[in-house]
């Protein structure tokens, strides 16, 4: 097979790209480009810094056209990025109940964000200080195609290329102007989205030149704007607080534990009654207006007020050109600046562990209280964010002859920052709430003070608890409220040089090679506000400050050696050879290599195979994270209606020799704990096994289909223990080591309840195991004419086979960390994640497209398959409220299984058999988007298209984070669009 024929076959297969941005297929072109000597054009494909002639390679790679993401109706990397098959759940500006800071990250394989490395034109983007990139600094309009290489690659490009690489190229051949619009709504009337973009550029026979002006607007959708996100639990009353419901107990009515009318419980005001009055002192008549709390009445409906899509503004200017100073050298320079403005908004903030004073004017109880709580709803909580990204870049490269071989060659340094400011509202000062809730008077004007009247505290004014909503004057917010400022940043300077060449020929062809050098230092730190690193922002997760760097330098080879040609079923036979050196400043150096065949028996048929080592280093976040306060969720076990406590006896005489009353119960659902750096971290290490084939068969022309099988292996995971299993290591297992990071709080000053976790340390360490993820992914695509105009199908599909730890040791069996596995995850929804936990077993995306002369239109349909989810807490609330039939809100509310536990004191496994395990199926969904286009004679392109066109709800999820569906869905709701492009 000739040089020219093999990539004709190759182009020809390229041609054969998806539809729609959830729909691809597996050829790409990376920008860099040099004629060969024989007048073929020679690219470099991502994965391989070799250029070549033949795009067909041992690693499968996606291609996302500029057509595509036009096609996709969508205005941001990040949001198409999401809809491919292989993405996992990823942090976007779609979040239940959290603050995404306007971050949004791509997930390869579910592997976590910073196991996916993101490139620009073939070079690192800055990543924030945890080591992941933030997408939405990447500015849309001056992409030219996305490519996603779904294999592993260290050996090529070093540390974070585990699951997968994602190679974003920029525009570099645009000729003429353009200006384009577009809009788009929900049809709930909301989420509205605007794009506006200039874009204008030369082309010269030695030179180009490209300016793009972008701006985007993307509007809030909230909580109460969606049924199913407008209660904590879809079927269940609102107001649930006690087990199984979500409801909060800290409310805008507040919680005392004190004693009225000989009466000791927890009190709180009647909805509707006045309580306490702002400047009049309170007495014990008002205590006819409170009542015992009623955790299956009187919890506070928080979902409301949260937004499910936050608010975000972005702002672009991108610049790029290109000289070429001899025939055989050519300049590059690049600027890119983002700058983006979004919001966070979350229930007001709840207030706990207040002490009240006994003399305090409002307090009506006239003892003091500990542990009260109380929600001021006159304000939410938000998070406004201001995010400026810059990167710089700059390259030589070229070709010369030598010893009557040509080298390729290159150089380049790219510098890139990123640096984020947060403003937060609705917080309070601690000591200042402190002051307001102690000695208060009404002075001689007949206005109330703190302190008393012989000692009055200047520019104070009591705080009201007891007053519900109405009791809280704007005099008394103005004494006690706090705006925290909070900084990060991060920085990052790359320098980089390779050259290749031929080395010699062998009968099959000739050995290619190519050498380079790199040299990166990146830094980064945050700055909390001082309040904050006090701990006097009542409420708010104390924090200290992250500062730290390091530097790197990495040498690295590559070779493709032909083996066999032009044989019996062995049209090509290839391997590719590369190794990497990475030598960090902070915990020395690690070497990881790669080995892929290519195997054509045939022309139409290419089998690939690979096999490569990769590394992830430690974050700077990971390294040198301050102890930061977490609200983690958990099931304490020394709570008296614990499962580990009411059915093992060694729990109970643990907590009892703790300290922890055998009648205690949780009322606090999630802890208190500290987690943290760890400078002394080591690298992840991988391994990734990836077999497939490409088939394009000579009797269906333009038919193309390709499979591949994977699996990747990571040990030395970093992470940290969850506050639930050193919780349980401690009081169910016995290690006293886990017990000495634990303290508990026995005055009640937390919130009323002696005996609450008031602090866990959790800090950052190296496990033995890790993860694995295993499955196959499926390409097929098939391009046709017919006289009703030009046709085009692709079908997109990621089948995952497992997902769990490494070693795929089944469900109770030993991980290599010594704890119990779960076993497979794969169809199993994680529980309350905020950003996503869906883990679909099948992720299919099949698109039709249809192009006439001025005309087009596609159709997409996006497949998630079902999955299934814990529902006990479904069944808890029903019991709790003497409703039963409300346990059938989950699909098998009768489910049972066997649990895994450790005998106490000992590391062996005990089974117990047929436990309770309520299920609930999330059934699958297909989401269908279409889009229609015409291309007017003055050189107007007008796309209108509707997304979620049979308006397909999320299913429900009951163990979903603060409301019942998983945001991994899309947002419910039709979404329809408007864009038009004039050229000139």
């Amino acid at each position: 097979m000739t040089t020219n024929s093999r990539l004709a076959k190759s182009i020809r297969l390229a041609l054969l790209a998806g539809a729609s941005a959830t729909a691809f297929t597996h050829h790409s072109v990376m920008a860099q480009e040099a004629p060969a000597a024989d007048g073929v054009e020679k690219i470099a494909v991502t994965g391989s810094r070799i250029k070549r002639s033949d795009m067909e390679t041992a690693q499968p790679v996606l291609l996302i056209s500029a057509e595509d993401i036009s096609r996709s109706g969508l205005t941001s990397v990040g949001d198409v990025l999401k809809e491919i098959a292989t993405n996992g759940a990823s942090l976007g500006l779609q979040t239940n109940n959290g603050n995404t800071n306007g971050v949004v990250r791509v997930d390869l394989r579910n592997c976590g964000a910073n196991r996916t490395l993101v490139l620009v034109n073939g070079r690192r983007w800055v990543s924030s200080i945890n080591g992941a990139v933030d997408l939405s600094t990447i500015p849309l309009p001056a992409i030219s195609s996305i490519e996603i290489l779904k294999d592993g690659a260290s050996s090529i490009y070093g540390t974070d290329a585990i699951c997968g690489v994602v190679n974003i190229l920029t525009r570099d051949d645009f000729q003429g102007a353009e200006v384009a619009a577009y809009v788009g709504e929900y049809d709930e009337g909301d989420g509205r989205r605007e794009s506006y973009t200039f874009t204008v550029g030369s082309t010269a026979d030695k030179s180009s030149v490209l300016f793009s002006a972008n701006y985007t607007k993307q509007e809030q959708v909230l909580g109460g704007d969606r049924e199913i996100s407008s209660v904590p639990i879809f079927g269940l009353p609102a107001n649930v607080s006690a087990a199984g419901g979500r409801a909060s107990p800290t409310t805008p009515y507040g919680r005392f534990s004190a004693t009225a009318n000989g009466v000791a419980g927890v009190w709180t005001l009647t909805q509707g009654a006045t309580g306490c009055v702002a400047n009049e002192e309170c007495t014990a008549s008002a205590l006819s207006d409170f009542h015992i709390y009623d955790a299956n009445k009187d919890g506070y409906n928080f979902a409301p007020v949260n937004y499910l899509l936050q608010p975000t503004e972005t702002r672009s200017l991108y610049t790029q050109g290109t000289y070429e100073l001899t025939d055989n050298i050519r300049a590059r320079a690049e600027a890119v600046y983002v700058n983006r403005t979004s919001e966070a908004q979350l229930a007001a903030q709840p207030l706990g562990g207040l002490a009240i004073a006994a003399d305090n004017i409002y307090n009506p109880f006239d003892q003091a209280i500990a542990g009260g709580s109380f929600r001021p709803i006159v304000a939410p909580r938000s998070y406004a964010a201001d995010n400026t990204t810059w990167r710089i870049g700059a390259a030589l490269e070229g070709e010369f002859e030598l010893a009557n071989r040509e080298f390729n060659w290159d150089v380049a340094y790219v510098y890139s920052d990123n640096s984020l400011t947060q403003l937060k509202n609705g917080f309070f000062n601690a000591s200042r709430m402190a002051t307001a809730l102690g000695s208060s008077h009404i002075d001689s004007n007949g206005v109330a003070r703190c302190g008393t009247s012989a000692a009055p505290v200047a520019g104070c004014t009591p705080f009201n608890l007891f007053g519900g909503p109405g009791g809280v004057t704007q005099d008394m917010l103005d004494y006690v409220t706090v705006a925290p400022r909070n900084l990060e940043y991060s920085k990052m300077t790359n320098y980089s040089a390779n050259i290749g060449t031929e080395l010699f020929e062998l009968p099959a062809g000739p050995v290619a090679a190519v050498v380079g050098y790199e040299y990166r230092r990146e830094s980064g730190y945050t700055s909390p506000d001082p309040l904050t690193v006090a701990g006097q922002v009542l409420g708010d997760n104390a924090a200290t400050p992250t500062e730290g760097g390091y530097n790197l330098n990495e040498v690295y080879a590559e070779a493709i050696i032909p083996l066999l040609a032009d044989m019996t079923m062995v049209e090509s036979l290839e391997l590719s050879v590369s190794s990497r050196y990475s030598d960090y400043s902070n915990f020395g150096d690690t070497t990881n290599s790669s080995y892929k065949l290519s195997y054509r028996p045939i022309e139409e048929l290419l089998i690939r195979a690979s096999y490569g080592e990769g590394f992830r280093a430690p974050s700077i976040q990971e390294l040198y994270q301050g102890q930061n306060d977490s609200r983690p969720a958990a099931t304490d076990p020394c709570s008296s209606n614990s499962v580990p406590f009411q059915a093992n006896a060694d729990v109970r005489t643990r907590c009892a020799a703790d300290g922890v009353s055998p009648t205690f119960v949780q009322n606090d659902p999630q802890f208190r704990a500290k987690v943290g750096g760890n400078p002394d971290l080591q690298p992840e290490e991988a391994e990734t096994t990836v077999f497939g084939f490409v088939y394009s068969p000579q009797f269906v022309e333009n038919l193309g289909f390709s499979v591949d099988w994977y699996r990747i292996e990571l040990a030395n995971f970093i992470g940290a223990r969850t506050a639930g299993y050193i919780a349980n290591a401690c009081y169910v297992t016995g290690i006293q080591s886990y017990c000495d990071l634990i303290q508990r709080d026995f005055t009640g000053t937390l919130n009323g309840n002696p005996g609450e976790i008031s602090q866990l340390l959790s800090l950052n360490q190296n496990f033995v195991g890790g993860l694995e993820r295993e499955g196959v992914d499926i390409n097929i695509d098939y391009r046709f004419s017919t006289e009703y105009g030009d046709f085009r199908i692709n079908s997109d599909t990621a089948i995952m086979l497992y997902e769990g730890d490494k070693g795929q040791p089944n469900r109770g069996e030993l991980n290599d960390d010594g704890d119990i596995s779960e076993g497979n995850l794969v169809g199993r929804l994680a529980t309350n994640q905020s950003g996503g936990g869906a883990r679909n077993r099948v992720k299919s995306n099949l698109t039709l497209a249809w192009d006439m002369e001025e005309w087009s239109a596609s159709i997409t349909a996006q497949y998630l398959s079902s999955m299934v989810e814990n529902c006990a807490n479904i069944v808890t609330a029903s019991n709790g409220l003497g409703q039963p039939e409300l346990r059938n809100l989950c699909s098998d509310p009768d489910h049972t299984w066997d649990t895994f536990s450790f005998k106490p004191g000992t590391i062996e496994v005990v089974v117990n058999e047929d436990q309770s395990a309520p299920e609930n199926k999330l059934g699958s969904v297909v989401y269908w988007d279409m889009q229609v286009g015409w291309e007017a004679p003055w050189d107007m392109q007008v796309t209108l298209g509707i997304r979620n066109l049979f308006d397909k709800e999320p299913p429900y999820a009951y163990s979903a984070f603060a409301n019942t569906y998983d945001p991994s869905y899309r947002l419910p709701g039709r979404f329809g669009y408007l864009s038009v492009t004039q050229r000139f």
